[in-house]
């Protein structure tokens, strides 16, 4: 199991004065936080009390002694949320580290960002929250023990697009290798697809996951992510199934921060088409998202070439549309140029399936597909 330990910012007020009127959040009125506007917000924490901060069992009410006073705001689009403490006085820490869109809090959403002396460079706290949904959020802000006046800058932005394969259905095909041949990617504005499972005993955040698949030549293949000495803290998923229905068949989460994590997956069936997602264990998002991945593994002796004329292609040469015919028991089609580099991966239903190769320039082109009796390959040469 590995450990890891999660910032929380929290302090004790001891000063006993009147109750301040956003005391509980059932008493504050959310503000409107519009994209590309900025507000500020000011209060006391003097007075504050624990009542009603959090249902039994939540962090608001089980950590001994904090009392809190609330803010909120109600936002309308997905919107990059900022909330800057700059201008309460030095030294007081001011708030927690999350938002919750309960009143009293239940469930926490966790920064994505928070650092004392880089959003405020005159050492106060400055906290993000990125991809939010449209939505009521409050915002509770601890009594340290000095007490006294916050004020609080709360700016939103518009969510900046997840990349291209944020999503299963989107995932990016790699093509198995006898050695590591690494494609480069990252988790930069990656969103959540669904909420990560315990692997190795640890409970990761897979609020920044991306997706990949490869069709498997063999019944063993190795997942390889490298953070490229950077701080993602790789978390690797297997599926098999379909976007629409995945099954989880294995996880790897054994190291820590730009180093190497490694899945060994066993089992699997040649010519399956599997599905692996990515993501930094942390709440927080990577500072360098950047990492690499790799598949290897050997081809399943099984899967030789078969010849003759199981595979066709027409019309040869092609304007860009090509209809596929023997491929009984396949699962998809990749297609290589002349230099054997990767171009494209479609999916195959059918004995006979249509590939759109439109996108591609003018060449010769191999199409190969993997069913149960082997791999089949036919060359075609696109005129367009």
């Amino acid at each position: 199991m590995r450990v890891r330990t999660l910032l929380l910012f929290i302090a004790t007020c001891n000063i006993v004065f009147a109750q301040p009127p956003n005391d509980q959040c059932s008493a504050v009125i959310p503000v409107a936080l519009s994209v590309g506007s900025t507000l500020t917000l000011s209060g006391t924490r003097t007075g504050a009390t624990t009542t009603n901060d959090g249902v039994p069992g939540s962090v608001l009410m089980t950590t001994a002694g904090v009392a809190t006073v609330w803010e909120a705001f109600t936002t309308t689009t997905c919107s990059n949320v900022t909330a800057l403490f700059c201008g309460t006085a030095l030294p007081a820490t001011t708030m927690w580290n999350f938002i919750t869109p309960d009143c009293p809090s239940d469930s926490a959403i966790y920064f994505s960002y928070a650092n004392f002396g880089i959003l405020c460079p005159n050492g106060q706290f400055g906290i993000q929250w990125f991809n939010l949904a449209p939505g009521t959020y409050y915002l509770p802000i601890y009594c340290t023990g000095a007490g006294g006046a916050y004020t609080l800058d709360l700016s939103a932005v518009a969510c900046i697009p997840g990349p291209a394969n944020d999503e299963c259905a989107g995932a990016v095909p790699l093509i198995v290798n006898t050695s590591c041949v690494t494609t480069s990617s990252s988790v930069e504005n990656g969103t959540l697809s669904f909420a990560a499972a315990t692997c190795n005993g640890s409970l990761g955040n897979a609020n920044d996951d991306v997706w990949f698949s490869f069709v498997a030549t063999g019944t063993d293949h190795t997942v390889t992510v490298n953070g490229t000495g950077g701080d993602v803290d790789a978390v690797v998923d297997l599926f098999e199934g379909t976007c629409a229905g995945l099954n989880a068949i294995a996880c790897a989460d054994a190291t820590f921060d730009g180093e190497i994590e490694t899945l060994n997956a066993t089992g699997l069936v040649v010519g399956n088409t599997y599905y692996v997602r990515v993501f930094h264990w942390y709440t927080a998002l990577a500072i360098d998202p950047e990492f690499t991945i790799c598949i290897t593994g050997a081809i399943a002796t099984a899967v030789s070439e078969v010849t003759g004329a199981a595979l066709s292609t027409f019309p040869n040469p092609t304007e860009g549309t090509i209809t596929v015919s023997g491929t009984e028991n396949a699962r998809s089609a990749v297609v290589y140029d002349a230099l054997g580099r990767f171009t494209t991966q479609q999916p195959v239903t059918a004995a006979m399936t249509t590939l759109d190769l439109s996108a591609l320039p003018r060449g010769i082109y191999t199409v190969e597909v993997i069913t149960r009796d082997g791999m089949l390959r036919r060359t075609t040469v696109i005129k367009n």
